[in-house]
């Protein structure tokens, strides 16, 4: 009997031992595949890197957004930048002004290179008796520069006019009809800055005006002489101004 215990746990014991050695024995490594693919692209495939493969945009398309995300912060900020540096001034013409025409002159760029003048002229008195000039004028203009500042340097200007008026000249009065003057013409000119908000321009302009007035005696009360239709050709422009600039 202790015979047949002894092998039986002889045994027992060599099967516990032998089994697992065993199966170490038998079980076979998995080859090695050498490739160049990145960790990412051999991933094991589950849901949620599907989803994050759908939410993911191709490089080209993300530098494509963020370009054209870039753009429009830049248009935004050009747009900005031209809305702040606008040119914008008042004016007098002295030339003008030396004759007794008051005038007050507004200019406002609408573009790159383009700006819009508006002059506005005035003179409701008389020099002497038999001398005088009374007008309600305006002369708008549309202008040009050429350099690369605006404001500043050379211009070239379209401008019209219209103009009432009444006219005494030694012994006739020349009065419209109640249709104003009314022409066009074209400018050059020339902006001098002095300082930072102030500068002299220079300007002369040539055109044609049509106007229909009637002649009196010079007199209180003048009887009427006729009544004419003129069309002029020749200078319609000539401004000595003081600007300033905003």
């Amino acid at each position: 009997m202790k015979l047949n215990r002894r092998f039986l746990h002889t045994c027992f014991t060599l099967a516990v031992v032998a089994l697992p050695l065993g199966a170490m024995a038998q079980t076979v490594e998995k080859p090695r595949i050498q490739t160049s693919a990145t960790p990412e692209e051999t991933a094991v495939y589950t849901p949620s890197a599907k989803k994050n493969v759908a939410k993911a945009k191709p490089v080209k398309e993300q530098g494509k957004a963020r370009t054209s995300e870039k753009r429009k912060k830049d248009k935004k900020g050009n747009a900005s930048s031209i809305l702040s540096g606008r040119y914008m001034a008042l004016k007098t013409n002295v030339a003008y002004d030396a004759i007794g025409v008051l005038n007050l002159d507004y200019e406002v760029q609408v573009h790159s290179r383009m700006t819009v003048d508006i002059p506005v002229m005035w003179s409701l008195w008389d020099a002497k008796p038999d001398k005088a000039l009374r007008i309600a004028a305006i002369q708008p203009e549309l202008r040009w520069w050429m350099g690369e500042e605006t404001g500043k340097g050379h211009f070239f200007g379209l401008h019209a006019h219209v103009e009432w008026y009444n006219l005494k000249w030694d012994d006739r009065r020349y009065q419209d009809t109640g249709r104003p003057l009314a022409g066009a013409g074209l400018s050059y000119g020339y902006k001098l800055p002095l300082s930072e908000h102030w500068g002299a321009e220079f300007t002369v302009g040539l055109g044609y005006a049509n106007m229909k007035y009637d002649t009196y005696y010079n007199i209180d009360n003048g009887a009427q002489i006729d009544t004419r239709v003129r069309h002029y050709w020749g200078p319609t422009k000539v401004g000595v101004s003081l600007v300033y600039r905003f």
